[in-house]
């Protein structure tokens, strides 16, 4: 399983391709203020656990393998923020930041459990799809 640095990298890449924008190193330094460098350095050690594609010039690209383990984090994440405001009352604009740091939590069992609690949602409290995954 890949870092929690990782796990934002992949994240990030799939909300730029779930947009339909093609991302770059540029794209990302800026979205995790930290210089080029530092993101090109990431890409290349993803590059290596078959996690993201790069060509010169080209946009950036999930795997299949980077694109299953992203939707799972962006999945967890959309379901976290509705559990936080549909269950335990939080208002939405205050949940984000608290899935943020729970998305990481690698028991497939708690969020089983939540998704049970909730019943069928298929959109996060702020409209957007909760992505299909089998935690």
């Amino acid at each position: 399983m890949p870092t929690i640095e990782k796990e934002n990298y992949l994240k990030a890449l799939y909300k730029f391709d779930e947009r339909g924008e093609g991302v770059t190193v540029t794209a990302l330094s800026r979205l995790f203020a930290v210089s080029k460098s530092t993101v090109s350095n990431m890409l290349k050690e993803m590059v290596k656990l078959g996690l993201v594609e790069t060509e010169a010039y080209k946009p950036i690209h999930l795997t299949d393998e980077g694109r299953q383990i992203a939707i799972e984090i962006v999945a967890k994440h959309r379901l976290i923020e509705t559990f936080l405001v549909q269950v335990m009352g939080f208002e939405p604009d205050h949940v984000h930041q608290i899935a943020e740091e729970l998305e990481h939590v690698r028991q497939p069992d708690f969020f089983k459990r939540m998704n049970e609690m909730l019943g069928d949602f298929s959109h996060d409290p702020h409209g957007t799809p909760i992505p299909n995954h089998d935690f």
